[in-house]
């Protein structure tokens, strides 16, 4: 009777899992080809920074689904060396996940080294927009789309001797944005990348919990 309750545990954590790895990947590839965030990544030349994250989580999800139908197998058919190898598969995806959270809490929440990143990478295409129109184009689009405005406030046009764009100002009350581009951004990014790790933690402990009740079964 215990082997048999036993079964059905780890049979509904496998589809908890499936639909967490499901959530995680379609997160993921949200974040990688929604266009206005893809814009952004681009022009900013912030791939590494903003979707390493997302393609190790990609991967560890990637892991788990593959796995699942192994595991769904071995567990019904109590053979070991799959189940071994369920195992297997479940403790990379820990590492993969563990790991791809790390990153993506590192560069992708307010306080983290996303903001201090941005603001570096703001201040270089501050200074370029004079003669760079990418570099014009891309600022002009983050400020108005965010309302923000300069790399730390709107006092950096006119200390460096710049006109304040219509971008900086609210269309509604024409005021101008208080906040930092590199602030303003990053918290932006924070929910999405909030929702990404906690979701993606889940599917961690889900793992963490079947490597336990696997470790059980083969004990029984």
């Amino acid at each position: 009777m215990k082997k048999i309750a036993l079964g059905y545990a780890l049979h509904a954590l496998m589809v908890l899992s499936a639909f967490l790895a499901v959530a995680v990947m379609g997160l993921c590839l949200w974040l990688r080809y929604e266009w206005d965030f893809k814009h952004y990544v681009y022009e900013l030349e912030a791939q590494k920074v903003m979707w390493t994250g997302p393609y190790l989580l990609i991967a560890s999800s990637s892991l788990v689904m593959a796995t699942s139908a192994v595991g769904a197998w071995a567990i019904a058919t109590e053979h070991c060396r799959l189940l071994l190898l369920f195992a297997l598969g479940s403790g990379m995806s820990v590492i993969l996940g563990l790991t791809g959270v790390s990153y993506t809490l590192t560069y992708g929440i307010y306080h983290s080294d996303l903001t201090p990143w941005l603001e570096e990478r703001f201040w270089v295409l501050f200074h370029e927009m004079d003669y760079n129109e990418r570099s014009a184009r891309i600022i002009r689009i983050i400020q108005e789309d965010i309302q923000c405005c300069g790399p730390s406030d709107w006092r950096d046009y006119p200390s460096f001797n710049k006109v304040v764009p219509d971008e900086c100002r609210n269309p509604a009350t024409g005021n101008i944005a208080g906040g930092s581009c590199a602030e303003e951004f990053a918290l932006w990014m924070e929910p999405k990348s909030g929702w990404l790790s906690g979701i993606a933690l889940l599917l961690v402990a889900t793992q963490v919990e079947f490597l336990y009740h696997v470790k059980i079964e083969q004990l029984d």
